[in-house]
């Protein structure tokens, strides 16, 4: 009974924006995974694009090329939760170059045309049958900013969480990985249900942003992330918890507030992850 009441919370949670927008909230594709130039892509790999919260997918034709060999079209599978549209072409070649065309989407409120993309990438010779690995997230620095929102030309107040990445690797190459970046402590995140704030394509670097509102981050504040490869496995990085405590404003004219926090681990956050994952995995 427990496990199943974790289940639906899960099913339930609604995604709160979970990525930085094309400017002024465009439907924009912002990354892809595998990247573009991408070799060594597993054999049985899905393929995805991650497109901006404002986008919606209505059936838009996807289109495969093998080089030298032919074309097909896919209709994908969207998650709207976290902006990603994924095909599955059913295998591919080893050693052979393939070009995918992902579409320009509507928004939601919107009739014009956002950005997709043309993806090149080469095929590895084998399967990816391992999770990847990640060192989940190491360090936490946090800041206090005030800003003119170019969108609604309101001046938005914000906390700024720069997140320290860990190692990762995978056999599909860590470019291709997706990052899941998670709230798990904070004024409204409850413990059984930890709030997602970030999705994007693992970057080269070693950190990552997360932006929230004021009242979602005062006080004790801590994250958790996995990594999922390109064939839907994760990291066991869900339990280890990066933290740190944020002061509320007013600061004194003049100055800023900044602070570094400290990491942990935290047990819960595993099981949650992984259920989400199994209610997410394709029959």
């Amino acid at each position: 009974m427990q496990v199943a009441r974790w289940a639906l919370l899960l099913v339930v949670l609604a995604w709160s924006t979970v990525a930085a927008a094309a400017p002024c909230n465009r439907p924009d594709l912002l990354d892809t995974m595998p990247p573009d130039g991408a070799d060594g892509v597993p054999l049985n790999a899905v393929l995805f694009a991650h497109y901006a919260p404002s986008a919606e997918y209505l059936d838009e034709e996807i289109t495969l090329e093998h080089v030298g060999v032919g074309e097909q079209t896919f209709s994908g599978t969207f998650n709207a939760n976290e902006g990603l549209v994924s095909i599955d072409p059913g295998g591919l070649v080893a050693g052979d170059e393939y070009k995918i065309i992902w579409p320009r989407l509507r928004g939601h409120s919107t009739a014009n045309l956002g950005r997709g993309a043309e993806v090149t990438f080469t095929a590895g010779s084998s399967t990816d049958d391992a999770a990847p690995s990640f060192d989940g997230l190491t360090g936490v620095d946090w800041d206090f900013v005030r800003e003119k929102d170019d969108c609604t030309d309101s001046v938005e107040e914000r906390f700024t969480f720069d997140l320290d990445l860990g190692a990762r690797s995978d056999d599909g190459g860590a470019e291709s990985l997706t990052l899941l970046v998670f709230q798990t402590k904070g004024p409204h995140v409850s413990p059984s249900a930890p709030e997602p704030v970030l999705v994007q394509r693992m970057p080269g670097g070693s950190k990552v942003r997360v932006v929230r509102a004021l009242s979602d981050s005062i006080g004790e504040v801590c994250f958790a992330a996995i990594a999922r490869d390109l064939t839907n496995k994760a990291s066991a990085s869900g339990n280890r918890e990066t933290c740190v405590t944020t002061v509320k404003p007013p600061f004194f004219e003049g100055c800023s507030a900044t602070g570094q926090g400290s990491t942990a681990a935290g047990a819960s956050v595993v099981l949650l992850l992984g259920l989400g994952l199994l209610l997410r995995r394709r029959a």
